[in-house]
């Protein structure tokens, strides 16, 4: 009987110090979204639409335009390379008959490694291109970057949200994009696009 009585006594324990640390973990996980919740009311917040600020600014659309123009340069070079194999190519089958089997065989295939080659070529010239571009791109990117950080940290802005993230905001004097755009422009007025051309 004493041994029952010891189990019970003991289950009903364990439930005590079940349910004691329960409470202490729902008490400090309060306290925590409480803490939390002060610390974002007490932290100045800003907004900025990062992807607006790219699409708008002059650096942007210098180096978009630069690529546009590249792309059409090799465009239309390939399209001249194409008329002259095109030519070439006639050429060859015309001059058949009055080949040899093997040596139309041989004109032949120097034809398609010449094609092959020119195709190379144009295909290195693009990735050098795309490469480029990406490589200003980021740069770019990673200056406007710097340029957002400086003036949050100038304006005492603790935390940065980009606009397309905020559901809403009723305060638009916490927006800087303007500013930014503005800056940003202006460090980049002198900037140069240098594309690398293949060896």
């Amino acid at each position: 009987m004493f041994f029952f009585d010891f189990l019970i006594f003991s289950a009903l324990s364990d439930n005590y110090n079940v349910k004691y640390i329960n409470k202490n973990k729902y008490k400090n996980r309060i306290f925590n979204i409480q803490n939390i919740s002060n610390h974002v009311v007490n932290d100045k917040i800003g907004i900025i639409d990062f992807r607006y600020i790219l699409k708008s600014s002059n650096a942007m659309k210098l180096l978009g335009n630069k690529f546009l123009t590249l792309e059409k340069e090799i465009n239309a070079k390939i399209k001249q390379k194409q008329i002259f194999l095109k030519q070439k190519e006639e050429i060859l089958k015309k001059n058949k008959d009055n080949l040899t089997e093997s040596e139309y065989k041989k004109r032949v295939k120097l034809f398609k490694k010449e094609v092959f080659k020119i195709q190379k070529k144009y295909k290195d010239e693009r990735a050098i291109l795309n490469k480029s571009f990406q490589k200003i791109q980021k740069d770019i990117k990673d200056l406007l970057a710097q340029i957002i950080k400086d003036v949050s940290v100038s304006k005492n802005i603790n935390i940065v949200l980009l606009k397309e993230n905020v559901f809403l905001f009723n305060n638009q004097s916490i927006d800087f994009t303007n500013e930014v755009l503005e800056l940003f422009n202006n460090k980049t007025k002198s900037m140069k696009i240098i594309i690398n051309s293949p060896k």
